[in-house]
């Protein structure tokens, strides 16, 4: 097959995602990585000062690598990088070893479930190698107990001794004769609603474990499972520190509810561990082994050893190799603001370096994440780790929910200031890209929890995401839709942001996303619509689907219910979104329905035509604007599949496209069943089918562009992009004859995870975009 030489370059958010981790290499300077919950992991090269992604070979066949729970390095060998991942197959983790910072990996299997994207996977570390033998690992896993390999990870034995199989961390002495682990307490538990211990340690190679010491809890009044639960740990010269935290009252998941990743977490607890040497005959003859002393409560900001408990909980922690005495710990789950509090005297008093906009400096790097863009409130969540570089105690780095942030000042005596360091990291997950045929905006990204950007210049970041008139933003839009003569007229399917600054439904902008204005919602219209309006005027809650009609002027909305599109919950404006009335969907025999899904597409040139889609394959359409659907038979010798149209978000498994400039075409990526075209002949009242790919064959996502150089994308075919599987190759690959050959474009390290969407440029020719799950949106061009 031909393949042609292609350049991937990201369009830059940067950020936007959750970063679980940081570890450092304690030994060589300059060797640091980060691990996130969807977007894989990535290497800071010191020199650029970016972030390097290490999932870049990753294909859509195996995900594995994009959902990493842990990383360990090695003290002795700097070169190695070990990775502990899944996609939350039963007994199917992956653990990927390389021996080359992260260039080229090794697979071995694990036989326990692994996924970075579970709730707790801001605890850490899990991943341990043994201070004493660079061949043995050791892994807390998140659900089925400890475990070790005695080969680097080829094989893998579980520890029977330990008593619990929710685990948070594994960790050693300095010298590797204590190995301490933490655990949620769930296979342990005290009673329904209580936990069990959350903190053990072994001094006999994990043959026996005993429990350290943690502050008294109990059950609490609406609390589902209450109980510590040890979050992240750090060593000094000194002492083990161990942060603490509790399930809250709003936590929305049991086993797993003890970070804030669950809803929300309280009873946060700082506690240090003396470091006690002792003489062992028994391991290490007349030498040296470690155990550790009474805990000690050392929270800062609440009364030590007080039943009354804190309204939020603390996660990360951290020491200074190269200043004695320095700790640095975060609060996650605080309602007013999260903060990093500073010690220098290991522990014993405390003060807040940062604390929302009020406390420390934020100097914010990426415009949307500016105060201004968030209703004059800092973004910060979700600050569940920190770390001091191990070779400058002035350097420090903390995660967040969308993104990282350092210091070059942490000892500062006056103020020290934080400001996100993303350059390179691109972790959003994107849903749906659109590249309009005239105007200013090159593409339209719309994407999760940021919402949607709309790039004018590909290599520029927006300054901000889709907003209201204030700057508030929306977030997670699932997808928008424009007339292709009228593209000024954009209308978008978002939810309302977390602090209800704004709220879900529809927006729409008459100039190509520069505003946008909320359109009233169809409240009184049945009763289960109104239902659904008010769930989706809260925070973070799918809005649905939408096709706009080429006169702009019909709007046809499937109100989501999560990830559903219920056919009788669609609605239809023929006046540009100023009132609504119900849709009336027909099955062949002529009754309504009021069962099943409903996903809506408009004709791309006749303005009465619109085309609906079911969950078996069903297919309708309305020939009055979109106020009545009937449902059509497919010619039967086209042998059309059996598909499910209807989810959206992520759920969402195939990729249909309105040709624009045709009336009544339809190409449809849709999986294993191959690429398919449709043909509507309104003239005729025909339906056609063909199927454009060879059997076994499989394509994932597909989109259109621009036939040729300088051609003509109204009138013209288009040139099909797609990511598939042809003749046994996964990649991405280019069609201008309908699918009878095509051209492969990428290498084999140009593959970035988990593909949502794709499109080509309507306006250049050559030029597509990658909507990733894993590595945020990039666009591809031939090598010049």
């Amino acid at each position: 097959m031909q393949q042609e030489k292609y350049v991937y370059r990201n369009l830059p958010i940067p950020g936007g995602g959750y970063v679980t981790g940081f570890i450092f290499h304690r030994k060589k300077e300059g060797v640091f990585y980060i691990r996130t919950d969807i977007g894989g992991t990535y290497r800071f090269e010191p020199e650029s000062r970016c972030w390097i992604s290490l999932i870049d070979h990753v294909t859509m066949e195996d995900l594995s690598e994009t959902f990493p729970i842990a990383l360990a390095l090695d003290d002795r060998h700097p070169e190695r990088l070990y990775i502990a991942c899944g996609v939350h197959r039963e007994k199917a983790g992956v653990i990927a070893v390389s021996d080359d910072y992260g260039m080229h990996f090794s697979y071995y299997k694990i036989p326990v479930l692994i996924h970075g994207n579970l709730n707790g996977r801001g605890t850490g570390y899990r991943l341990l190698v043994d201070k004493r033998d660079s061949d043995c690992l050791f892994f807390a896993s998140q659900q089925e107990g400890l475990w070790r390999s005695k080969d680097r990870g080829e094989h893998w034995e579980k520890i029977e001794a330990f008593p619990e199989d929710y685990l948070t961390f594994v960790g050693q002495s300095e010298d590797g004769t204590a190995l301490f682990v933490g655990c949620a307490g769930v296979t342990s538990r005290r009673s329904e609603k209580l936990r069990g211990h959350s903190l053990y340690v072994s001094y006999d190679d994990g043959q026996t474990f005993e429990e350290l010491w943690q502050p008294q809890d109990g059950e609490i009044e609406g609390v589902r499972f209450a109980g510590l639960v040890a979050q992240r740990y750090a060593l000094d010269e000194k002492y083990l520190y161990v942060t603490f935290s509790i399930m809250g009252k709003n936590a929305y998941v049991l086993e797993n509810g003890y970070s804030c990743d669950g809803g929300s977490v309280i009873g946060g607890k700082v506690v240090r561990y003396p470091l006690i040497g002792y003489a062992s005959n028994e391991r290490q003859g007349n030498g040296q082994s470690t155990h550790f002393g009474l805990g000690e409560e050392i929270t800062p900001g609440g009364a030590k050893n007080s039943p009354e408990l804190l309204e939020y909980g603390f996660s990360g922690i951290d020491t200074a190799a190269t200043r004695p005495g320095l700790v640095i710990c975060s609060t996650i789950s605080k309602e007013d603001g999260d903060c990093i509090f500073r010690s220098m005297d290991y522990g014993k008093t405390w003060e807040p370096v940062l604390y929302d906009l009020e406390i420390g400096k934020l100097e914010f790097r990426a415009s949307y994440m500016k105060p201004c863009y968030n209703g004059g409130h800092s973004l910060i969540h979700w600050m569940t780790d920190l770390k001091i570089n191990p070779f400058d105690e002035n350097e420090a780095w903390f995660n967040t929910g969308t993104g990282v942030f350092r210091t070059r000042n942490l000892t500062d005596e006056k103020e020290v200031v934080f400001s996100d360091w993303c350059d390179g990291l691109e972790e959003t997950v994107h849903l749906n890209l659109y590249s309009p045929p005239k105007g200013e905006v090159k593409l339209i990204d719309i994407l999760g929890d940021l919402g949607g950007f709309a790039f004018r210049d590909l290599d520029t970041p927006c300054d901000n995401s889709f907003d209201d008139a204030e700057g508030n933003r929306y977030i997670t839009c699932i997808n928008a839709d424009y007339s292709d003569e009228n593209p000024d007229f954009v209308a978008v399917t978002p939810r309302g942001n977390w602090k209800g600054k704004t709220k879900g439904g529809l927006i729409v902008s008459r100039n190509q996303c520069r505003t946008f204005e909320r359109l009233p919602m169809p409240f009184g219209i049945t009763e289960k619509l109104d239902e659904a309006l008010h769930r989706i005027e809260q925070p973070n809650v799918n809005s649905g689907w939408v096709a706009v009609s080429p006169d702009c002027r019909k709007i046809v909305w499937s109100v989501a219910e999560n990830i559903n599109l219920p056919v009788d919950m669609v609605v239809v404006s023929r006046d540009s979104g100023k009132s609504f009335e119900k849709v009336q969907v027909y099955d062949r025999a002529g009754t309504r329905k009021e069962q099943g899904g409903f996903k809506v597409f408009a004709d791309r040139m006749d303005s009465s035509l619109f085309y609906g889609f079911g969950e078996h394959s069903d297919f309708y359409i309305s020939h009055d604007g979109g106020r009545t659907f009937r449902q059509r038979e497919l010619p039967a010798k086209a042998a059309f599949p059996e598909v499910e149209f209807t989810l959206i978000d992520c759920a969402n498994k195939t990729e249909v496209r309105g040709e624009t400039g045709k009336q009544g075409i339809f190409y449809m990526a849709l999986k294993e069943h191959g690429l398919w075209k449709l043909h509507y002949d309104a003239e005729k009242d025909d339906i056609s089918v063909s199927k454009l790919s060879k059997e076994g064959d499989i394509f994932y996502r597909m989109g259109l562009g621009v036939l040729r150089p300088n051609g003509d994308y109204y009138k013209e075919d288009k040139a099909i992009y797609t990511a598939a599987v042809i003749d046994g190759v996964y990649g991405f690959y280019r069609s201008v004859d309908d699918g009878k050959t095509f051209v492969r474009l990428n290498a084999e390290n140009q593959m970035y995870g988990e593909i949502n969407s794709m499109e080509g440029d309507s306006q250049v020719y050559g030029r597509f975009y990658l909507a990733t799950g894993s590595r945020g949106v990039l666009y591809g061009t031939p090598l010049a």
